[in-house]
């Protein structure tokens, strides 16, 4: 019996597919053989090199129109930039119904996950929504207004771990060198970022960066770890304060670096801080700031700024109410700063930012030009 129309194009679209597939491989034993690859650095989130990564891609771009292979984007931790954003990317409104379809477009970045901002949401009057949008990163800023005080919430979901990164000013542990959360993050590229723990300026706490222990047995803090997933590890201080434990423990947990400042505010979507804690002022009232986790690869920075301030423990409720699973105190007062697209998102105390050591921020994965 003669085949079918339909029969001969599918087996001719297997043999093309099997023919894209051997040239890919015969160029990866080329490149593969002709220099040694480098071993990964150390701390490196990256599942597989960049050489591996490229492959990926080549497969993708060889069986275009032949069979679905998608391409997947990732960052090196040894990378000191990140790829630039694309302007056009980046929108502003004042009425969040118009994000309606731009989360729609972002279905399959968010995979399943719902996020906080809504498009029916209120906004702090006279306030923009700024927002980011390409394959592997959404985020939207936004503001909102409660007793006096300004929260503003940086929300961020990305494709793959390596785009949450941290920056330590100078680009390297212990550089005695300051700048402006909005300096550091123009410099590497961030889509949005915050402070992080000012570690420069107590000189104590569990310190990893880029998966090496910088310091460690002077703790009296509760620690964030952040591990190669991209999930939030907290522990109360005085859980991990030995240098060969500490080290142990990001060996095994596969950490890439840690921020020492605390209290953990939420923990299973309950609030947990401690009202009683030695930095942060927690019992007064102050501009304070946050490290939150949502879901898998799904985050939000926030702060609350103006009105007086809040005490850890009304800042730790506000976070919980607002439907966070994990929350951890970043470091406050005129520290706090929330950046979007190289701006200035929150009204800052004593009118404008303080100097400081790191960041924490959030980076696309598409090449610059992609």
């Amino acid at each position: 019996m003669k085949k079918s129309m339909i029969q001969r194009l599918g087996t001719a679209a297997a043999v093309l597919a099997g023919l894209a597939l051997t040239v890919c491989l015969l160029v990866a034993v080329l490149l593969f053989t002709a220099k040694p690859r480098r071993p990964a650095p150390a701390g490196s989130s990256t599942v597989v090199s960049r050489f591996d990564r490229r492959m990926i891609d080549i497969t993708a771009e060889a069986l275009e129109g032949i069979a679905a292979v998608e391409k997947v984007y990732w960052l090196q931790d040894s990378d000191m930039v990140a790829p630039e954003p694309n302007p056009e990317n980046y929108g502003k409104t004042d009425d969040p119904a118009d994000l309606a379809p731009v989360i729609e477009q972002a279905e399959t970045l968010l995979e399943g996950e719902t996020l906080i901002f809504r498009p029916e949401a209120e906004i702090r009057k006279d306030s923009e929504i700024t927002y980011y949008l390409d394959e592997t990163i959404l985020c939207i800023t936004w503001q909102y207004k409660t007793g006096g005080t300004t929260f503003t919430c940086s929300e961020v979901k990305i494709a793959h771990p390596s785009q949450f990164r941290r920056f330590l000013s100078g680009g390297e542990y212990a550089s005695g060198k300051l700048y402006y959360a909005t300096e550091m993050a123009d410099d590497v590229n961030a889509v949005t970022a915050s402070n992080g723990d000012y570690y420069a300026y107590r000189g104590f706490g569990n310190i990893v960066y880029n998966g090496v222990v910088e310091a460690a047995g002077t703790s009296y803090l509760d620690a964030c770890y952040v591990d190669e997933n991209g999930d939030l590890i907290l522990k109360d201080f005085f859980t991990i304060y030995k240098k060969e434990d500490l080290e142990a423990f990001v060996e095994s947990n596969r950490i890439r670096f840690s921020l020492a400042f605390g209290p953990i505010l939420v923990e299973n979507g309950r609030c947990v801080a401690k009202y009683e804690y030695t930095i942060g002022e927690t019992e007064e009232t102050y501009s304070r700031a946050a490290l939150c986790q949502i879901g898998p690869l799904h985050y939000m920075l926030v702060t609350a700024n103006g009105g007086g301030g809040q005490d850890i423990l009304q800042f730790a409720r506000r976070l919980a109410a607002m439907g966070v699973t994990t929350a951890y105190a970043l470091d406050g007062g005129q520290t706090a700063t929330i950046v979007t697209g190289n701006e200035l998102m929150n009204p800052m105390d004593y009118g404008g930012q303080r100097k400081t050591s790191d960041i924490i921020y959030f980076a696309t994965a598409v090449p610059d030009g992609g």
